[in-house]
């Protein structure tokens, strides 16, 4: 029989497993898994080397979206330096 405190223990221990078993990495409100990572630092390096004014006009091709597995339109610079990524 499974004890009151075991049943916690196990519910928090399925809660923590998503997100340690993919590899995501949270960057501004977007969630990268561990294979689309090296397609948003090149984004980010992207938005990193452009000016200011050309920034908001910039759309990232659509096949380095669908390799990222994320909108890379919606990581802004600001979200790549949180991130530790610049």
């Amino acid at each position: 029989m499974i004890t009151k405190t075991n049943f916690i223990a196990i519910a928090l221990t399925l809660v923590a497993l998503p997100t340690a078993a993919f590899g995501q990495t949270s960057i501004g409100t977007v969630q990268v898994t561990d294979e689309g990572l090296p397609h948003v630092i090149d984004h980010c390096r992207t938005l990193h080397s452009m000016s200011a004014s050309d920034r908001p006009d910039h759309e990232p091709g659509l096949a380095q979206s669908r390799a990222s597995g994320v909108r890379l339109d919606t990581i802004s610079l600001d979200d790549c330096k949180k991130a530790g990524l610049l």
